[in-house]
């Protein structure tokens, strides 16, 4: 074998040699480490922002539980929970077969295939929904050490916690008392002490005047640096500008008009829907549209000791009016339209820690009105922004967009006639013409 085919040789070989080398290396590597990207539309394949918060603030190992018989509920489940894995190594994840463990599944009250449960620190808890805003809502709840509690005052017509009618709030309960939060009720003119920690005061459409005594507690209960959440409705307001006043915030006479809603809702002008927010307050980082049936409008006036920063607006061609709307919707004889507060946020400026929240519409948050659009994220955001616990505003519920078509009624004419009329007659010309041709020869 001469020189030159020794070289060839030893080259070939010391080629085959390095590429086993790589080849080894990079089988090293994958089973060493890991990378995983998500490329889907909405990240729907990794947490959320806000789930990533909520399990990065865990101080301790968490068990997830999952009771569950059958392949492809297991596997959904375990592609849910890895996602939380990838986050935090420290949740540990296993299955119980509920036909094997009946007097367990009793125990625990556990009633469907695919439920989830969650321990943490010594306490646990039921998903309601397993998918990735019930996991986080449990997360959060059980992280939640202190008592979140709300006081819905009750005794002048207010909106009732517990109501399960059309108007009242009592989704917004439940969801509540899921996320960790203890709602209580007070009626102040019941002859009872006023509780020492009410937590956040919440007065819901009150439609009956209070009492100047009842007035002069809440006066008190906020210059202590008491938090109050003021849901409000077109009309009188129940006597509470000696409330709202000192605060700096003054309400509108008459309901707020924005034709330019009606875009959106394709309902009356007075339905006002809002898409853009403030990055600020209860509405930071919220993307949802956000519906408002016949909301008044707040004036924000000069500042004192509080700080007070609009947390709901209107468009730029918003007016209120007193009048029923008839016929061409205009802006009454010289009114000019331009952007309205729906909601205030106001803080002390000395402490920082007492926080109000003013708002001109209590429709959005009852039975009827709550699952519309964004609703829902940011009742859940006020209650969350007003007990300092930012970090689990917006909870995910996200959608994945790449999952649906959305077609305008002019793009699904089009699809409608090619169907039903050009593909028939492309066809038919077809097998014309492939007829014409054949009879020709």
């Amino acid at each position: 074998m001469t020189a030159a085919r020794l070289f060839q040789a030893g080259g070939r070989a010391l080629f085959v040699a390095l590429w086993l080398i790589v080849i080894t290396l990079a089988l090293y590597a994958a089973a060493r480490f890991r990378y995983t990207a998500d490329w889907t539309a909405t990240g729907r394949n990794s947490l959320s922002a806000p789930s990533r918060a909520i399990v990065k603030a865990l101080r301790g190992p968490v068990d997830i539980i999952v009771f569950a018989h059958g392949a492809r509920p297991r596997r959904a489940l375990a592609a849910l929970i890895t996602k939380y894995r990838r986050v935090d190594p420290a949740i540990h994840l296993r299955f119980i077969n509920p036909d094997r463990h009946p007097a367990l599944v009793r125990r625990l009250g556990i009633r469907f295939n695919g439920e989830i449960e969650v321990r943490y620190q010594g306490r646990q808890a039921l998903v309601l929904s397993p998918t990735e805003t019930g996991v986080t809502n449990e997360l959060a709840s059980l992280e939640r050490t202190g008592v979140r509690r709300l006081t819905f005052f009750v005794g002048n017509e207010e909106r009732k916690i517990d109501d399960g009618s059309v108007l009242g709030l009592s989704v917004w309960g439940r969801q509540l008392r899921a996320r960790g939060f203890h709602v209580t009720t007070f009626n102040p003119g019941a002859g009872k002490p006023w509780p020492l920690h009410p937590g956040i005061v919440v007065l819901a459409d009150p439609r009956v005047p209070f009492l100047p005594g009842e007035l002069t507690h809440l006066q008190a209960f906020i210059k202590g640096g008491g938090d109050l959440l003021v849901l409000l409705e077109p009309g009188d307001h129940a006597g509470l500008a000696p409330l709202l006043a000192p605060l700096g915030l003054h309400v509108r006479r008459g309901f707020v008009v924005d034709p330019a809603s009606s875009l959106l809702t394709g309902a009356s002008p007075a339905f006002i829907a809002v898409h853009q927010y403030p990055n600020r307050g209860p509405a930071r980082g919220l993307r949802l549209v956000t519906v408002f049936p016949t909301v008044s409008a707040l004036r924000i006036g000069q500042e004192g000791a509080y700080r007070v920063r609009p947390v709901l607006t209107t468009g730029n061609d918003a007016w209120t009016q007193i009048a029923p709307l008839q016929g061409l919707v205009a802006p009454p004889a010289g009114v000019k339209p331009t952007v309205l507060t729906l909601g205030a946020g106001i803080e002390a400026k000395t402490g920082g820690a007492q926080r109000i929240v003013v708002l001109g519409d209590t429709d959005f948050l009852s039975n009827s009105y709550i699952g519309e659009g964004g609703n829902l994220a940011l009742a859940m955001n006020l209650a969350n922004w007003m007990a300092h616990d930012e970090a689990f505003i917006n909870l995910p519920n996200r959608a994945s967009p790449d999952l649906t078509l959305t077609l305008t009624s002019g793009e699904e004419d089009v699809i409608a006639l090619g169907f039903l009329v050009a593909l028939p007659l492309a066809l038919l010309g077809g097998g014309v013409a492939t007829w014409w041709r054949r009879r020709r020869l």
